[in-house]
């Protein structure tokens, strides 16, 4: 049996989905998928705090004070992995933004360490700028290249069993 896909979310990813942003239709799609086991969510603790204010594709963005609860239940939720920030993944952080010119902020550094250090499948983000032109370019610890992306069209159809198996992956790439 196949396993659960694990995606990981930016912090820009959590913010369109909070503040009901353009893209956030995509974002709903998914937390729908994981609340039925089809998916698991990954993000890091860094979010938590990062959500108060950054930049993200040249856009200052923010999460609205109302909405702070929200945020947090979220990631309690059990479809949620969150990763701590730990020794390896801030040494992981610093090598990564020395190998690569476009990753210019230590915290976008952090959440593509979290990611290569746990395999995930595909890293979600909308930031253009920096993250998307790493696409390719970055392997996880297990050697594989990591998939960087925003989040893919809620497709037309849904999931069907052979594709929850990874017999019929879809692609929007």
């Amino acid at each position: 049996m196949a396993s659960i896909k694990k995606i990981y979310w930016d912090t820009c990813v959590w913010l369109t989905l909070i503040n009901g942003e353009e893209g956030s239709k995509k974002c709903e799609y998914l937390i729908e998928c994981a609340k039925k086991g089809e998916i698991q969510i990954w993000t890091s603790s860094l979010s938590l705090a990062e959500a108060y204010k950054f930049k993200c594709d040249g856009n200052e963005k923010q999460l609205e004070a109302d909405k702070d609860v929200k945020f947090e239940e979220f990631i309690e939720q059990d479809y949620v992995v969150e990763v701590q920030v730990d020794h390896d993944i801030g040494i992981m952080s610093r090598r990564l933004c020395r190998q690569h010119s476009k990753l210019k902020k230590p915290n976008d550094g952090i959440h593509l360490g979290s990611a290569v250090l746990n395999n995930i499948d595909e890293f979600h983000t909308f930031d253009r700028e920096n993250l998307i032109p790493l696409n390719g370019s970055i392997k996880r610890q297990d050697g594989e290249l990591l998939l960087i992306c925003e989040p893919p069209e809620i497709p037309l159809q849904p999931i069907s069993p052979q594709m929850q198996l990874g017999l019929g992956e879809h692609n929007d790439q």
